[in-house]
């Protein structure tokens, strides 16, 4: 089990989340279950879980996701946010291609 606060003190920035990321990718990468502790973290904000996890449901889908990644101790925020990242990255994940192509447009080009 990897114990977060061992690596970052707070789930709050894109950097937190790498610091995290450089310990779970390599399990990732040989197939292993991901068992994460957030014990003594208590600030996280949606960026962090978009730049940490996001990204692997939507490279192997929320199903496989959910076979090999489990979060444990988060705290009330950390729920609440982490849920609201999730929920999004499986709304993306079953976007049409077509529809992804449109949000990543409006994402690169805001002003349009």
């Amino acid at each position: 089990m990897i114990q977060a606060i061992n690596y970052i003190k707070t789930g709050f920035s894109a950097e937190d989340a790498k610091k995290l990321d450089a310990v779970i990718k390599p399990l990732f990468d040989k197939g292993e279950k991901i068992q994460v502790d957030f014990e003594g973290i208590t600030i996280f904000t949606t960026l962090f879980f978009n730049n940490l996890f996001a990204k692997y449901i939507m490279e192997i889908g929320p199903q496989k996701y959910n076979e090999l990644f489990s979060l444990n101790k988060l705290s009330e925020l950390g729920e609440t946010t982490y849920k609201h990242s999730f929920d999004n990255a499986i709304r993306y994940y079953n976007m049409s291609e077509t529809e992804r192509e449109k949000i990543d447009k409006n994402l690169e080009n805001p002003d349009d």
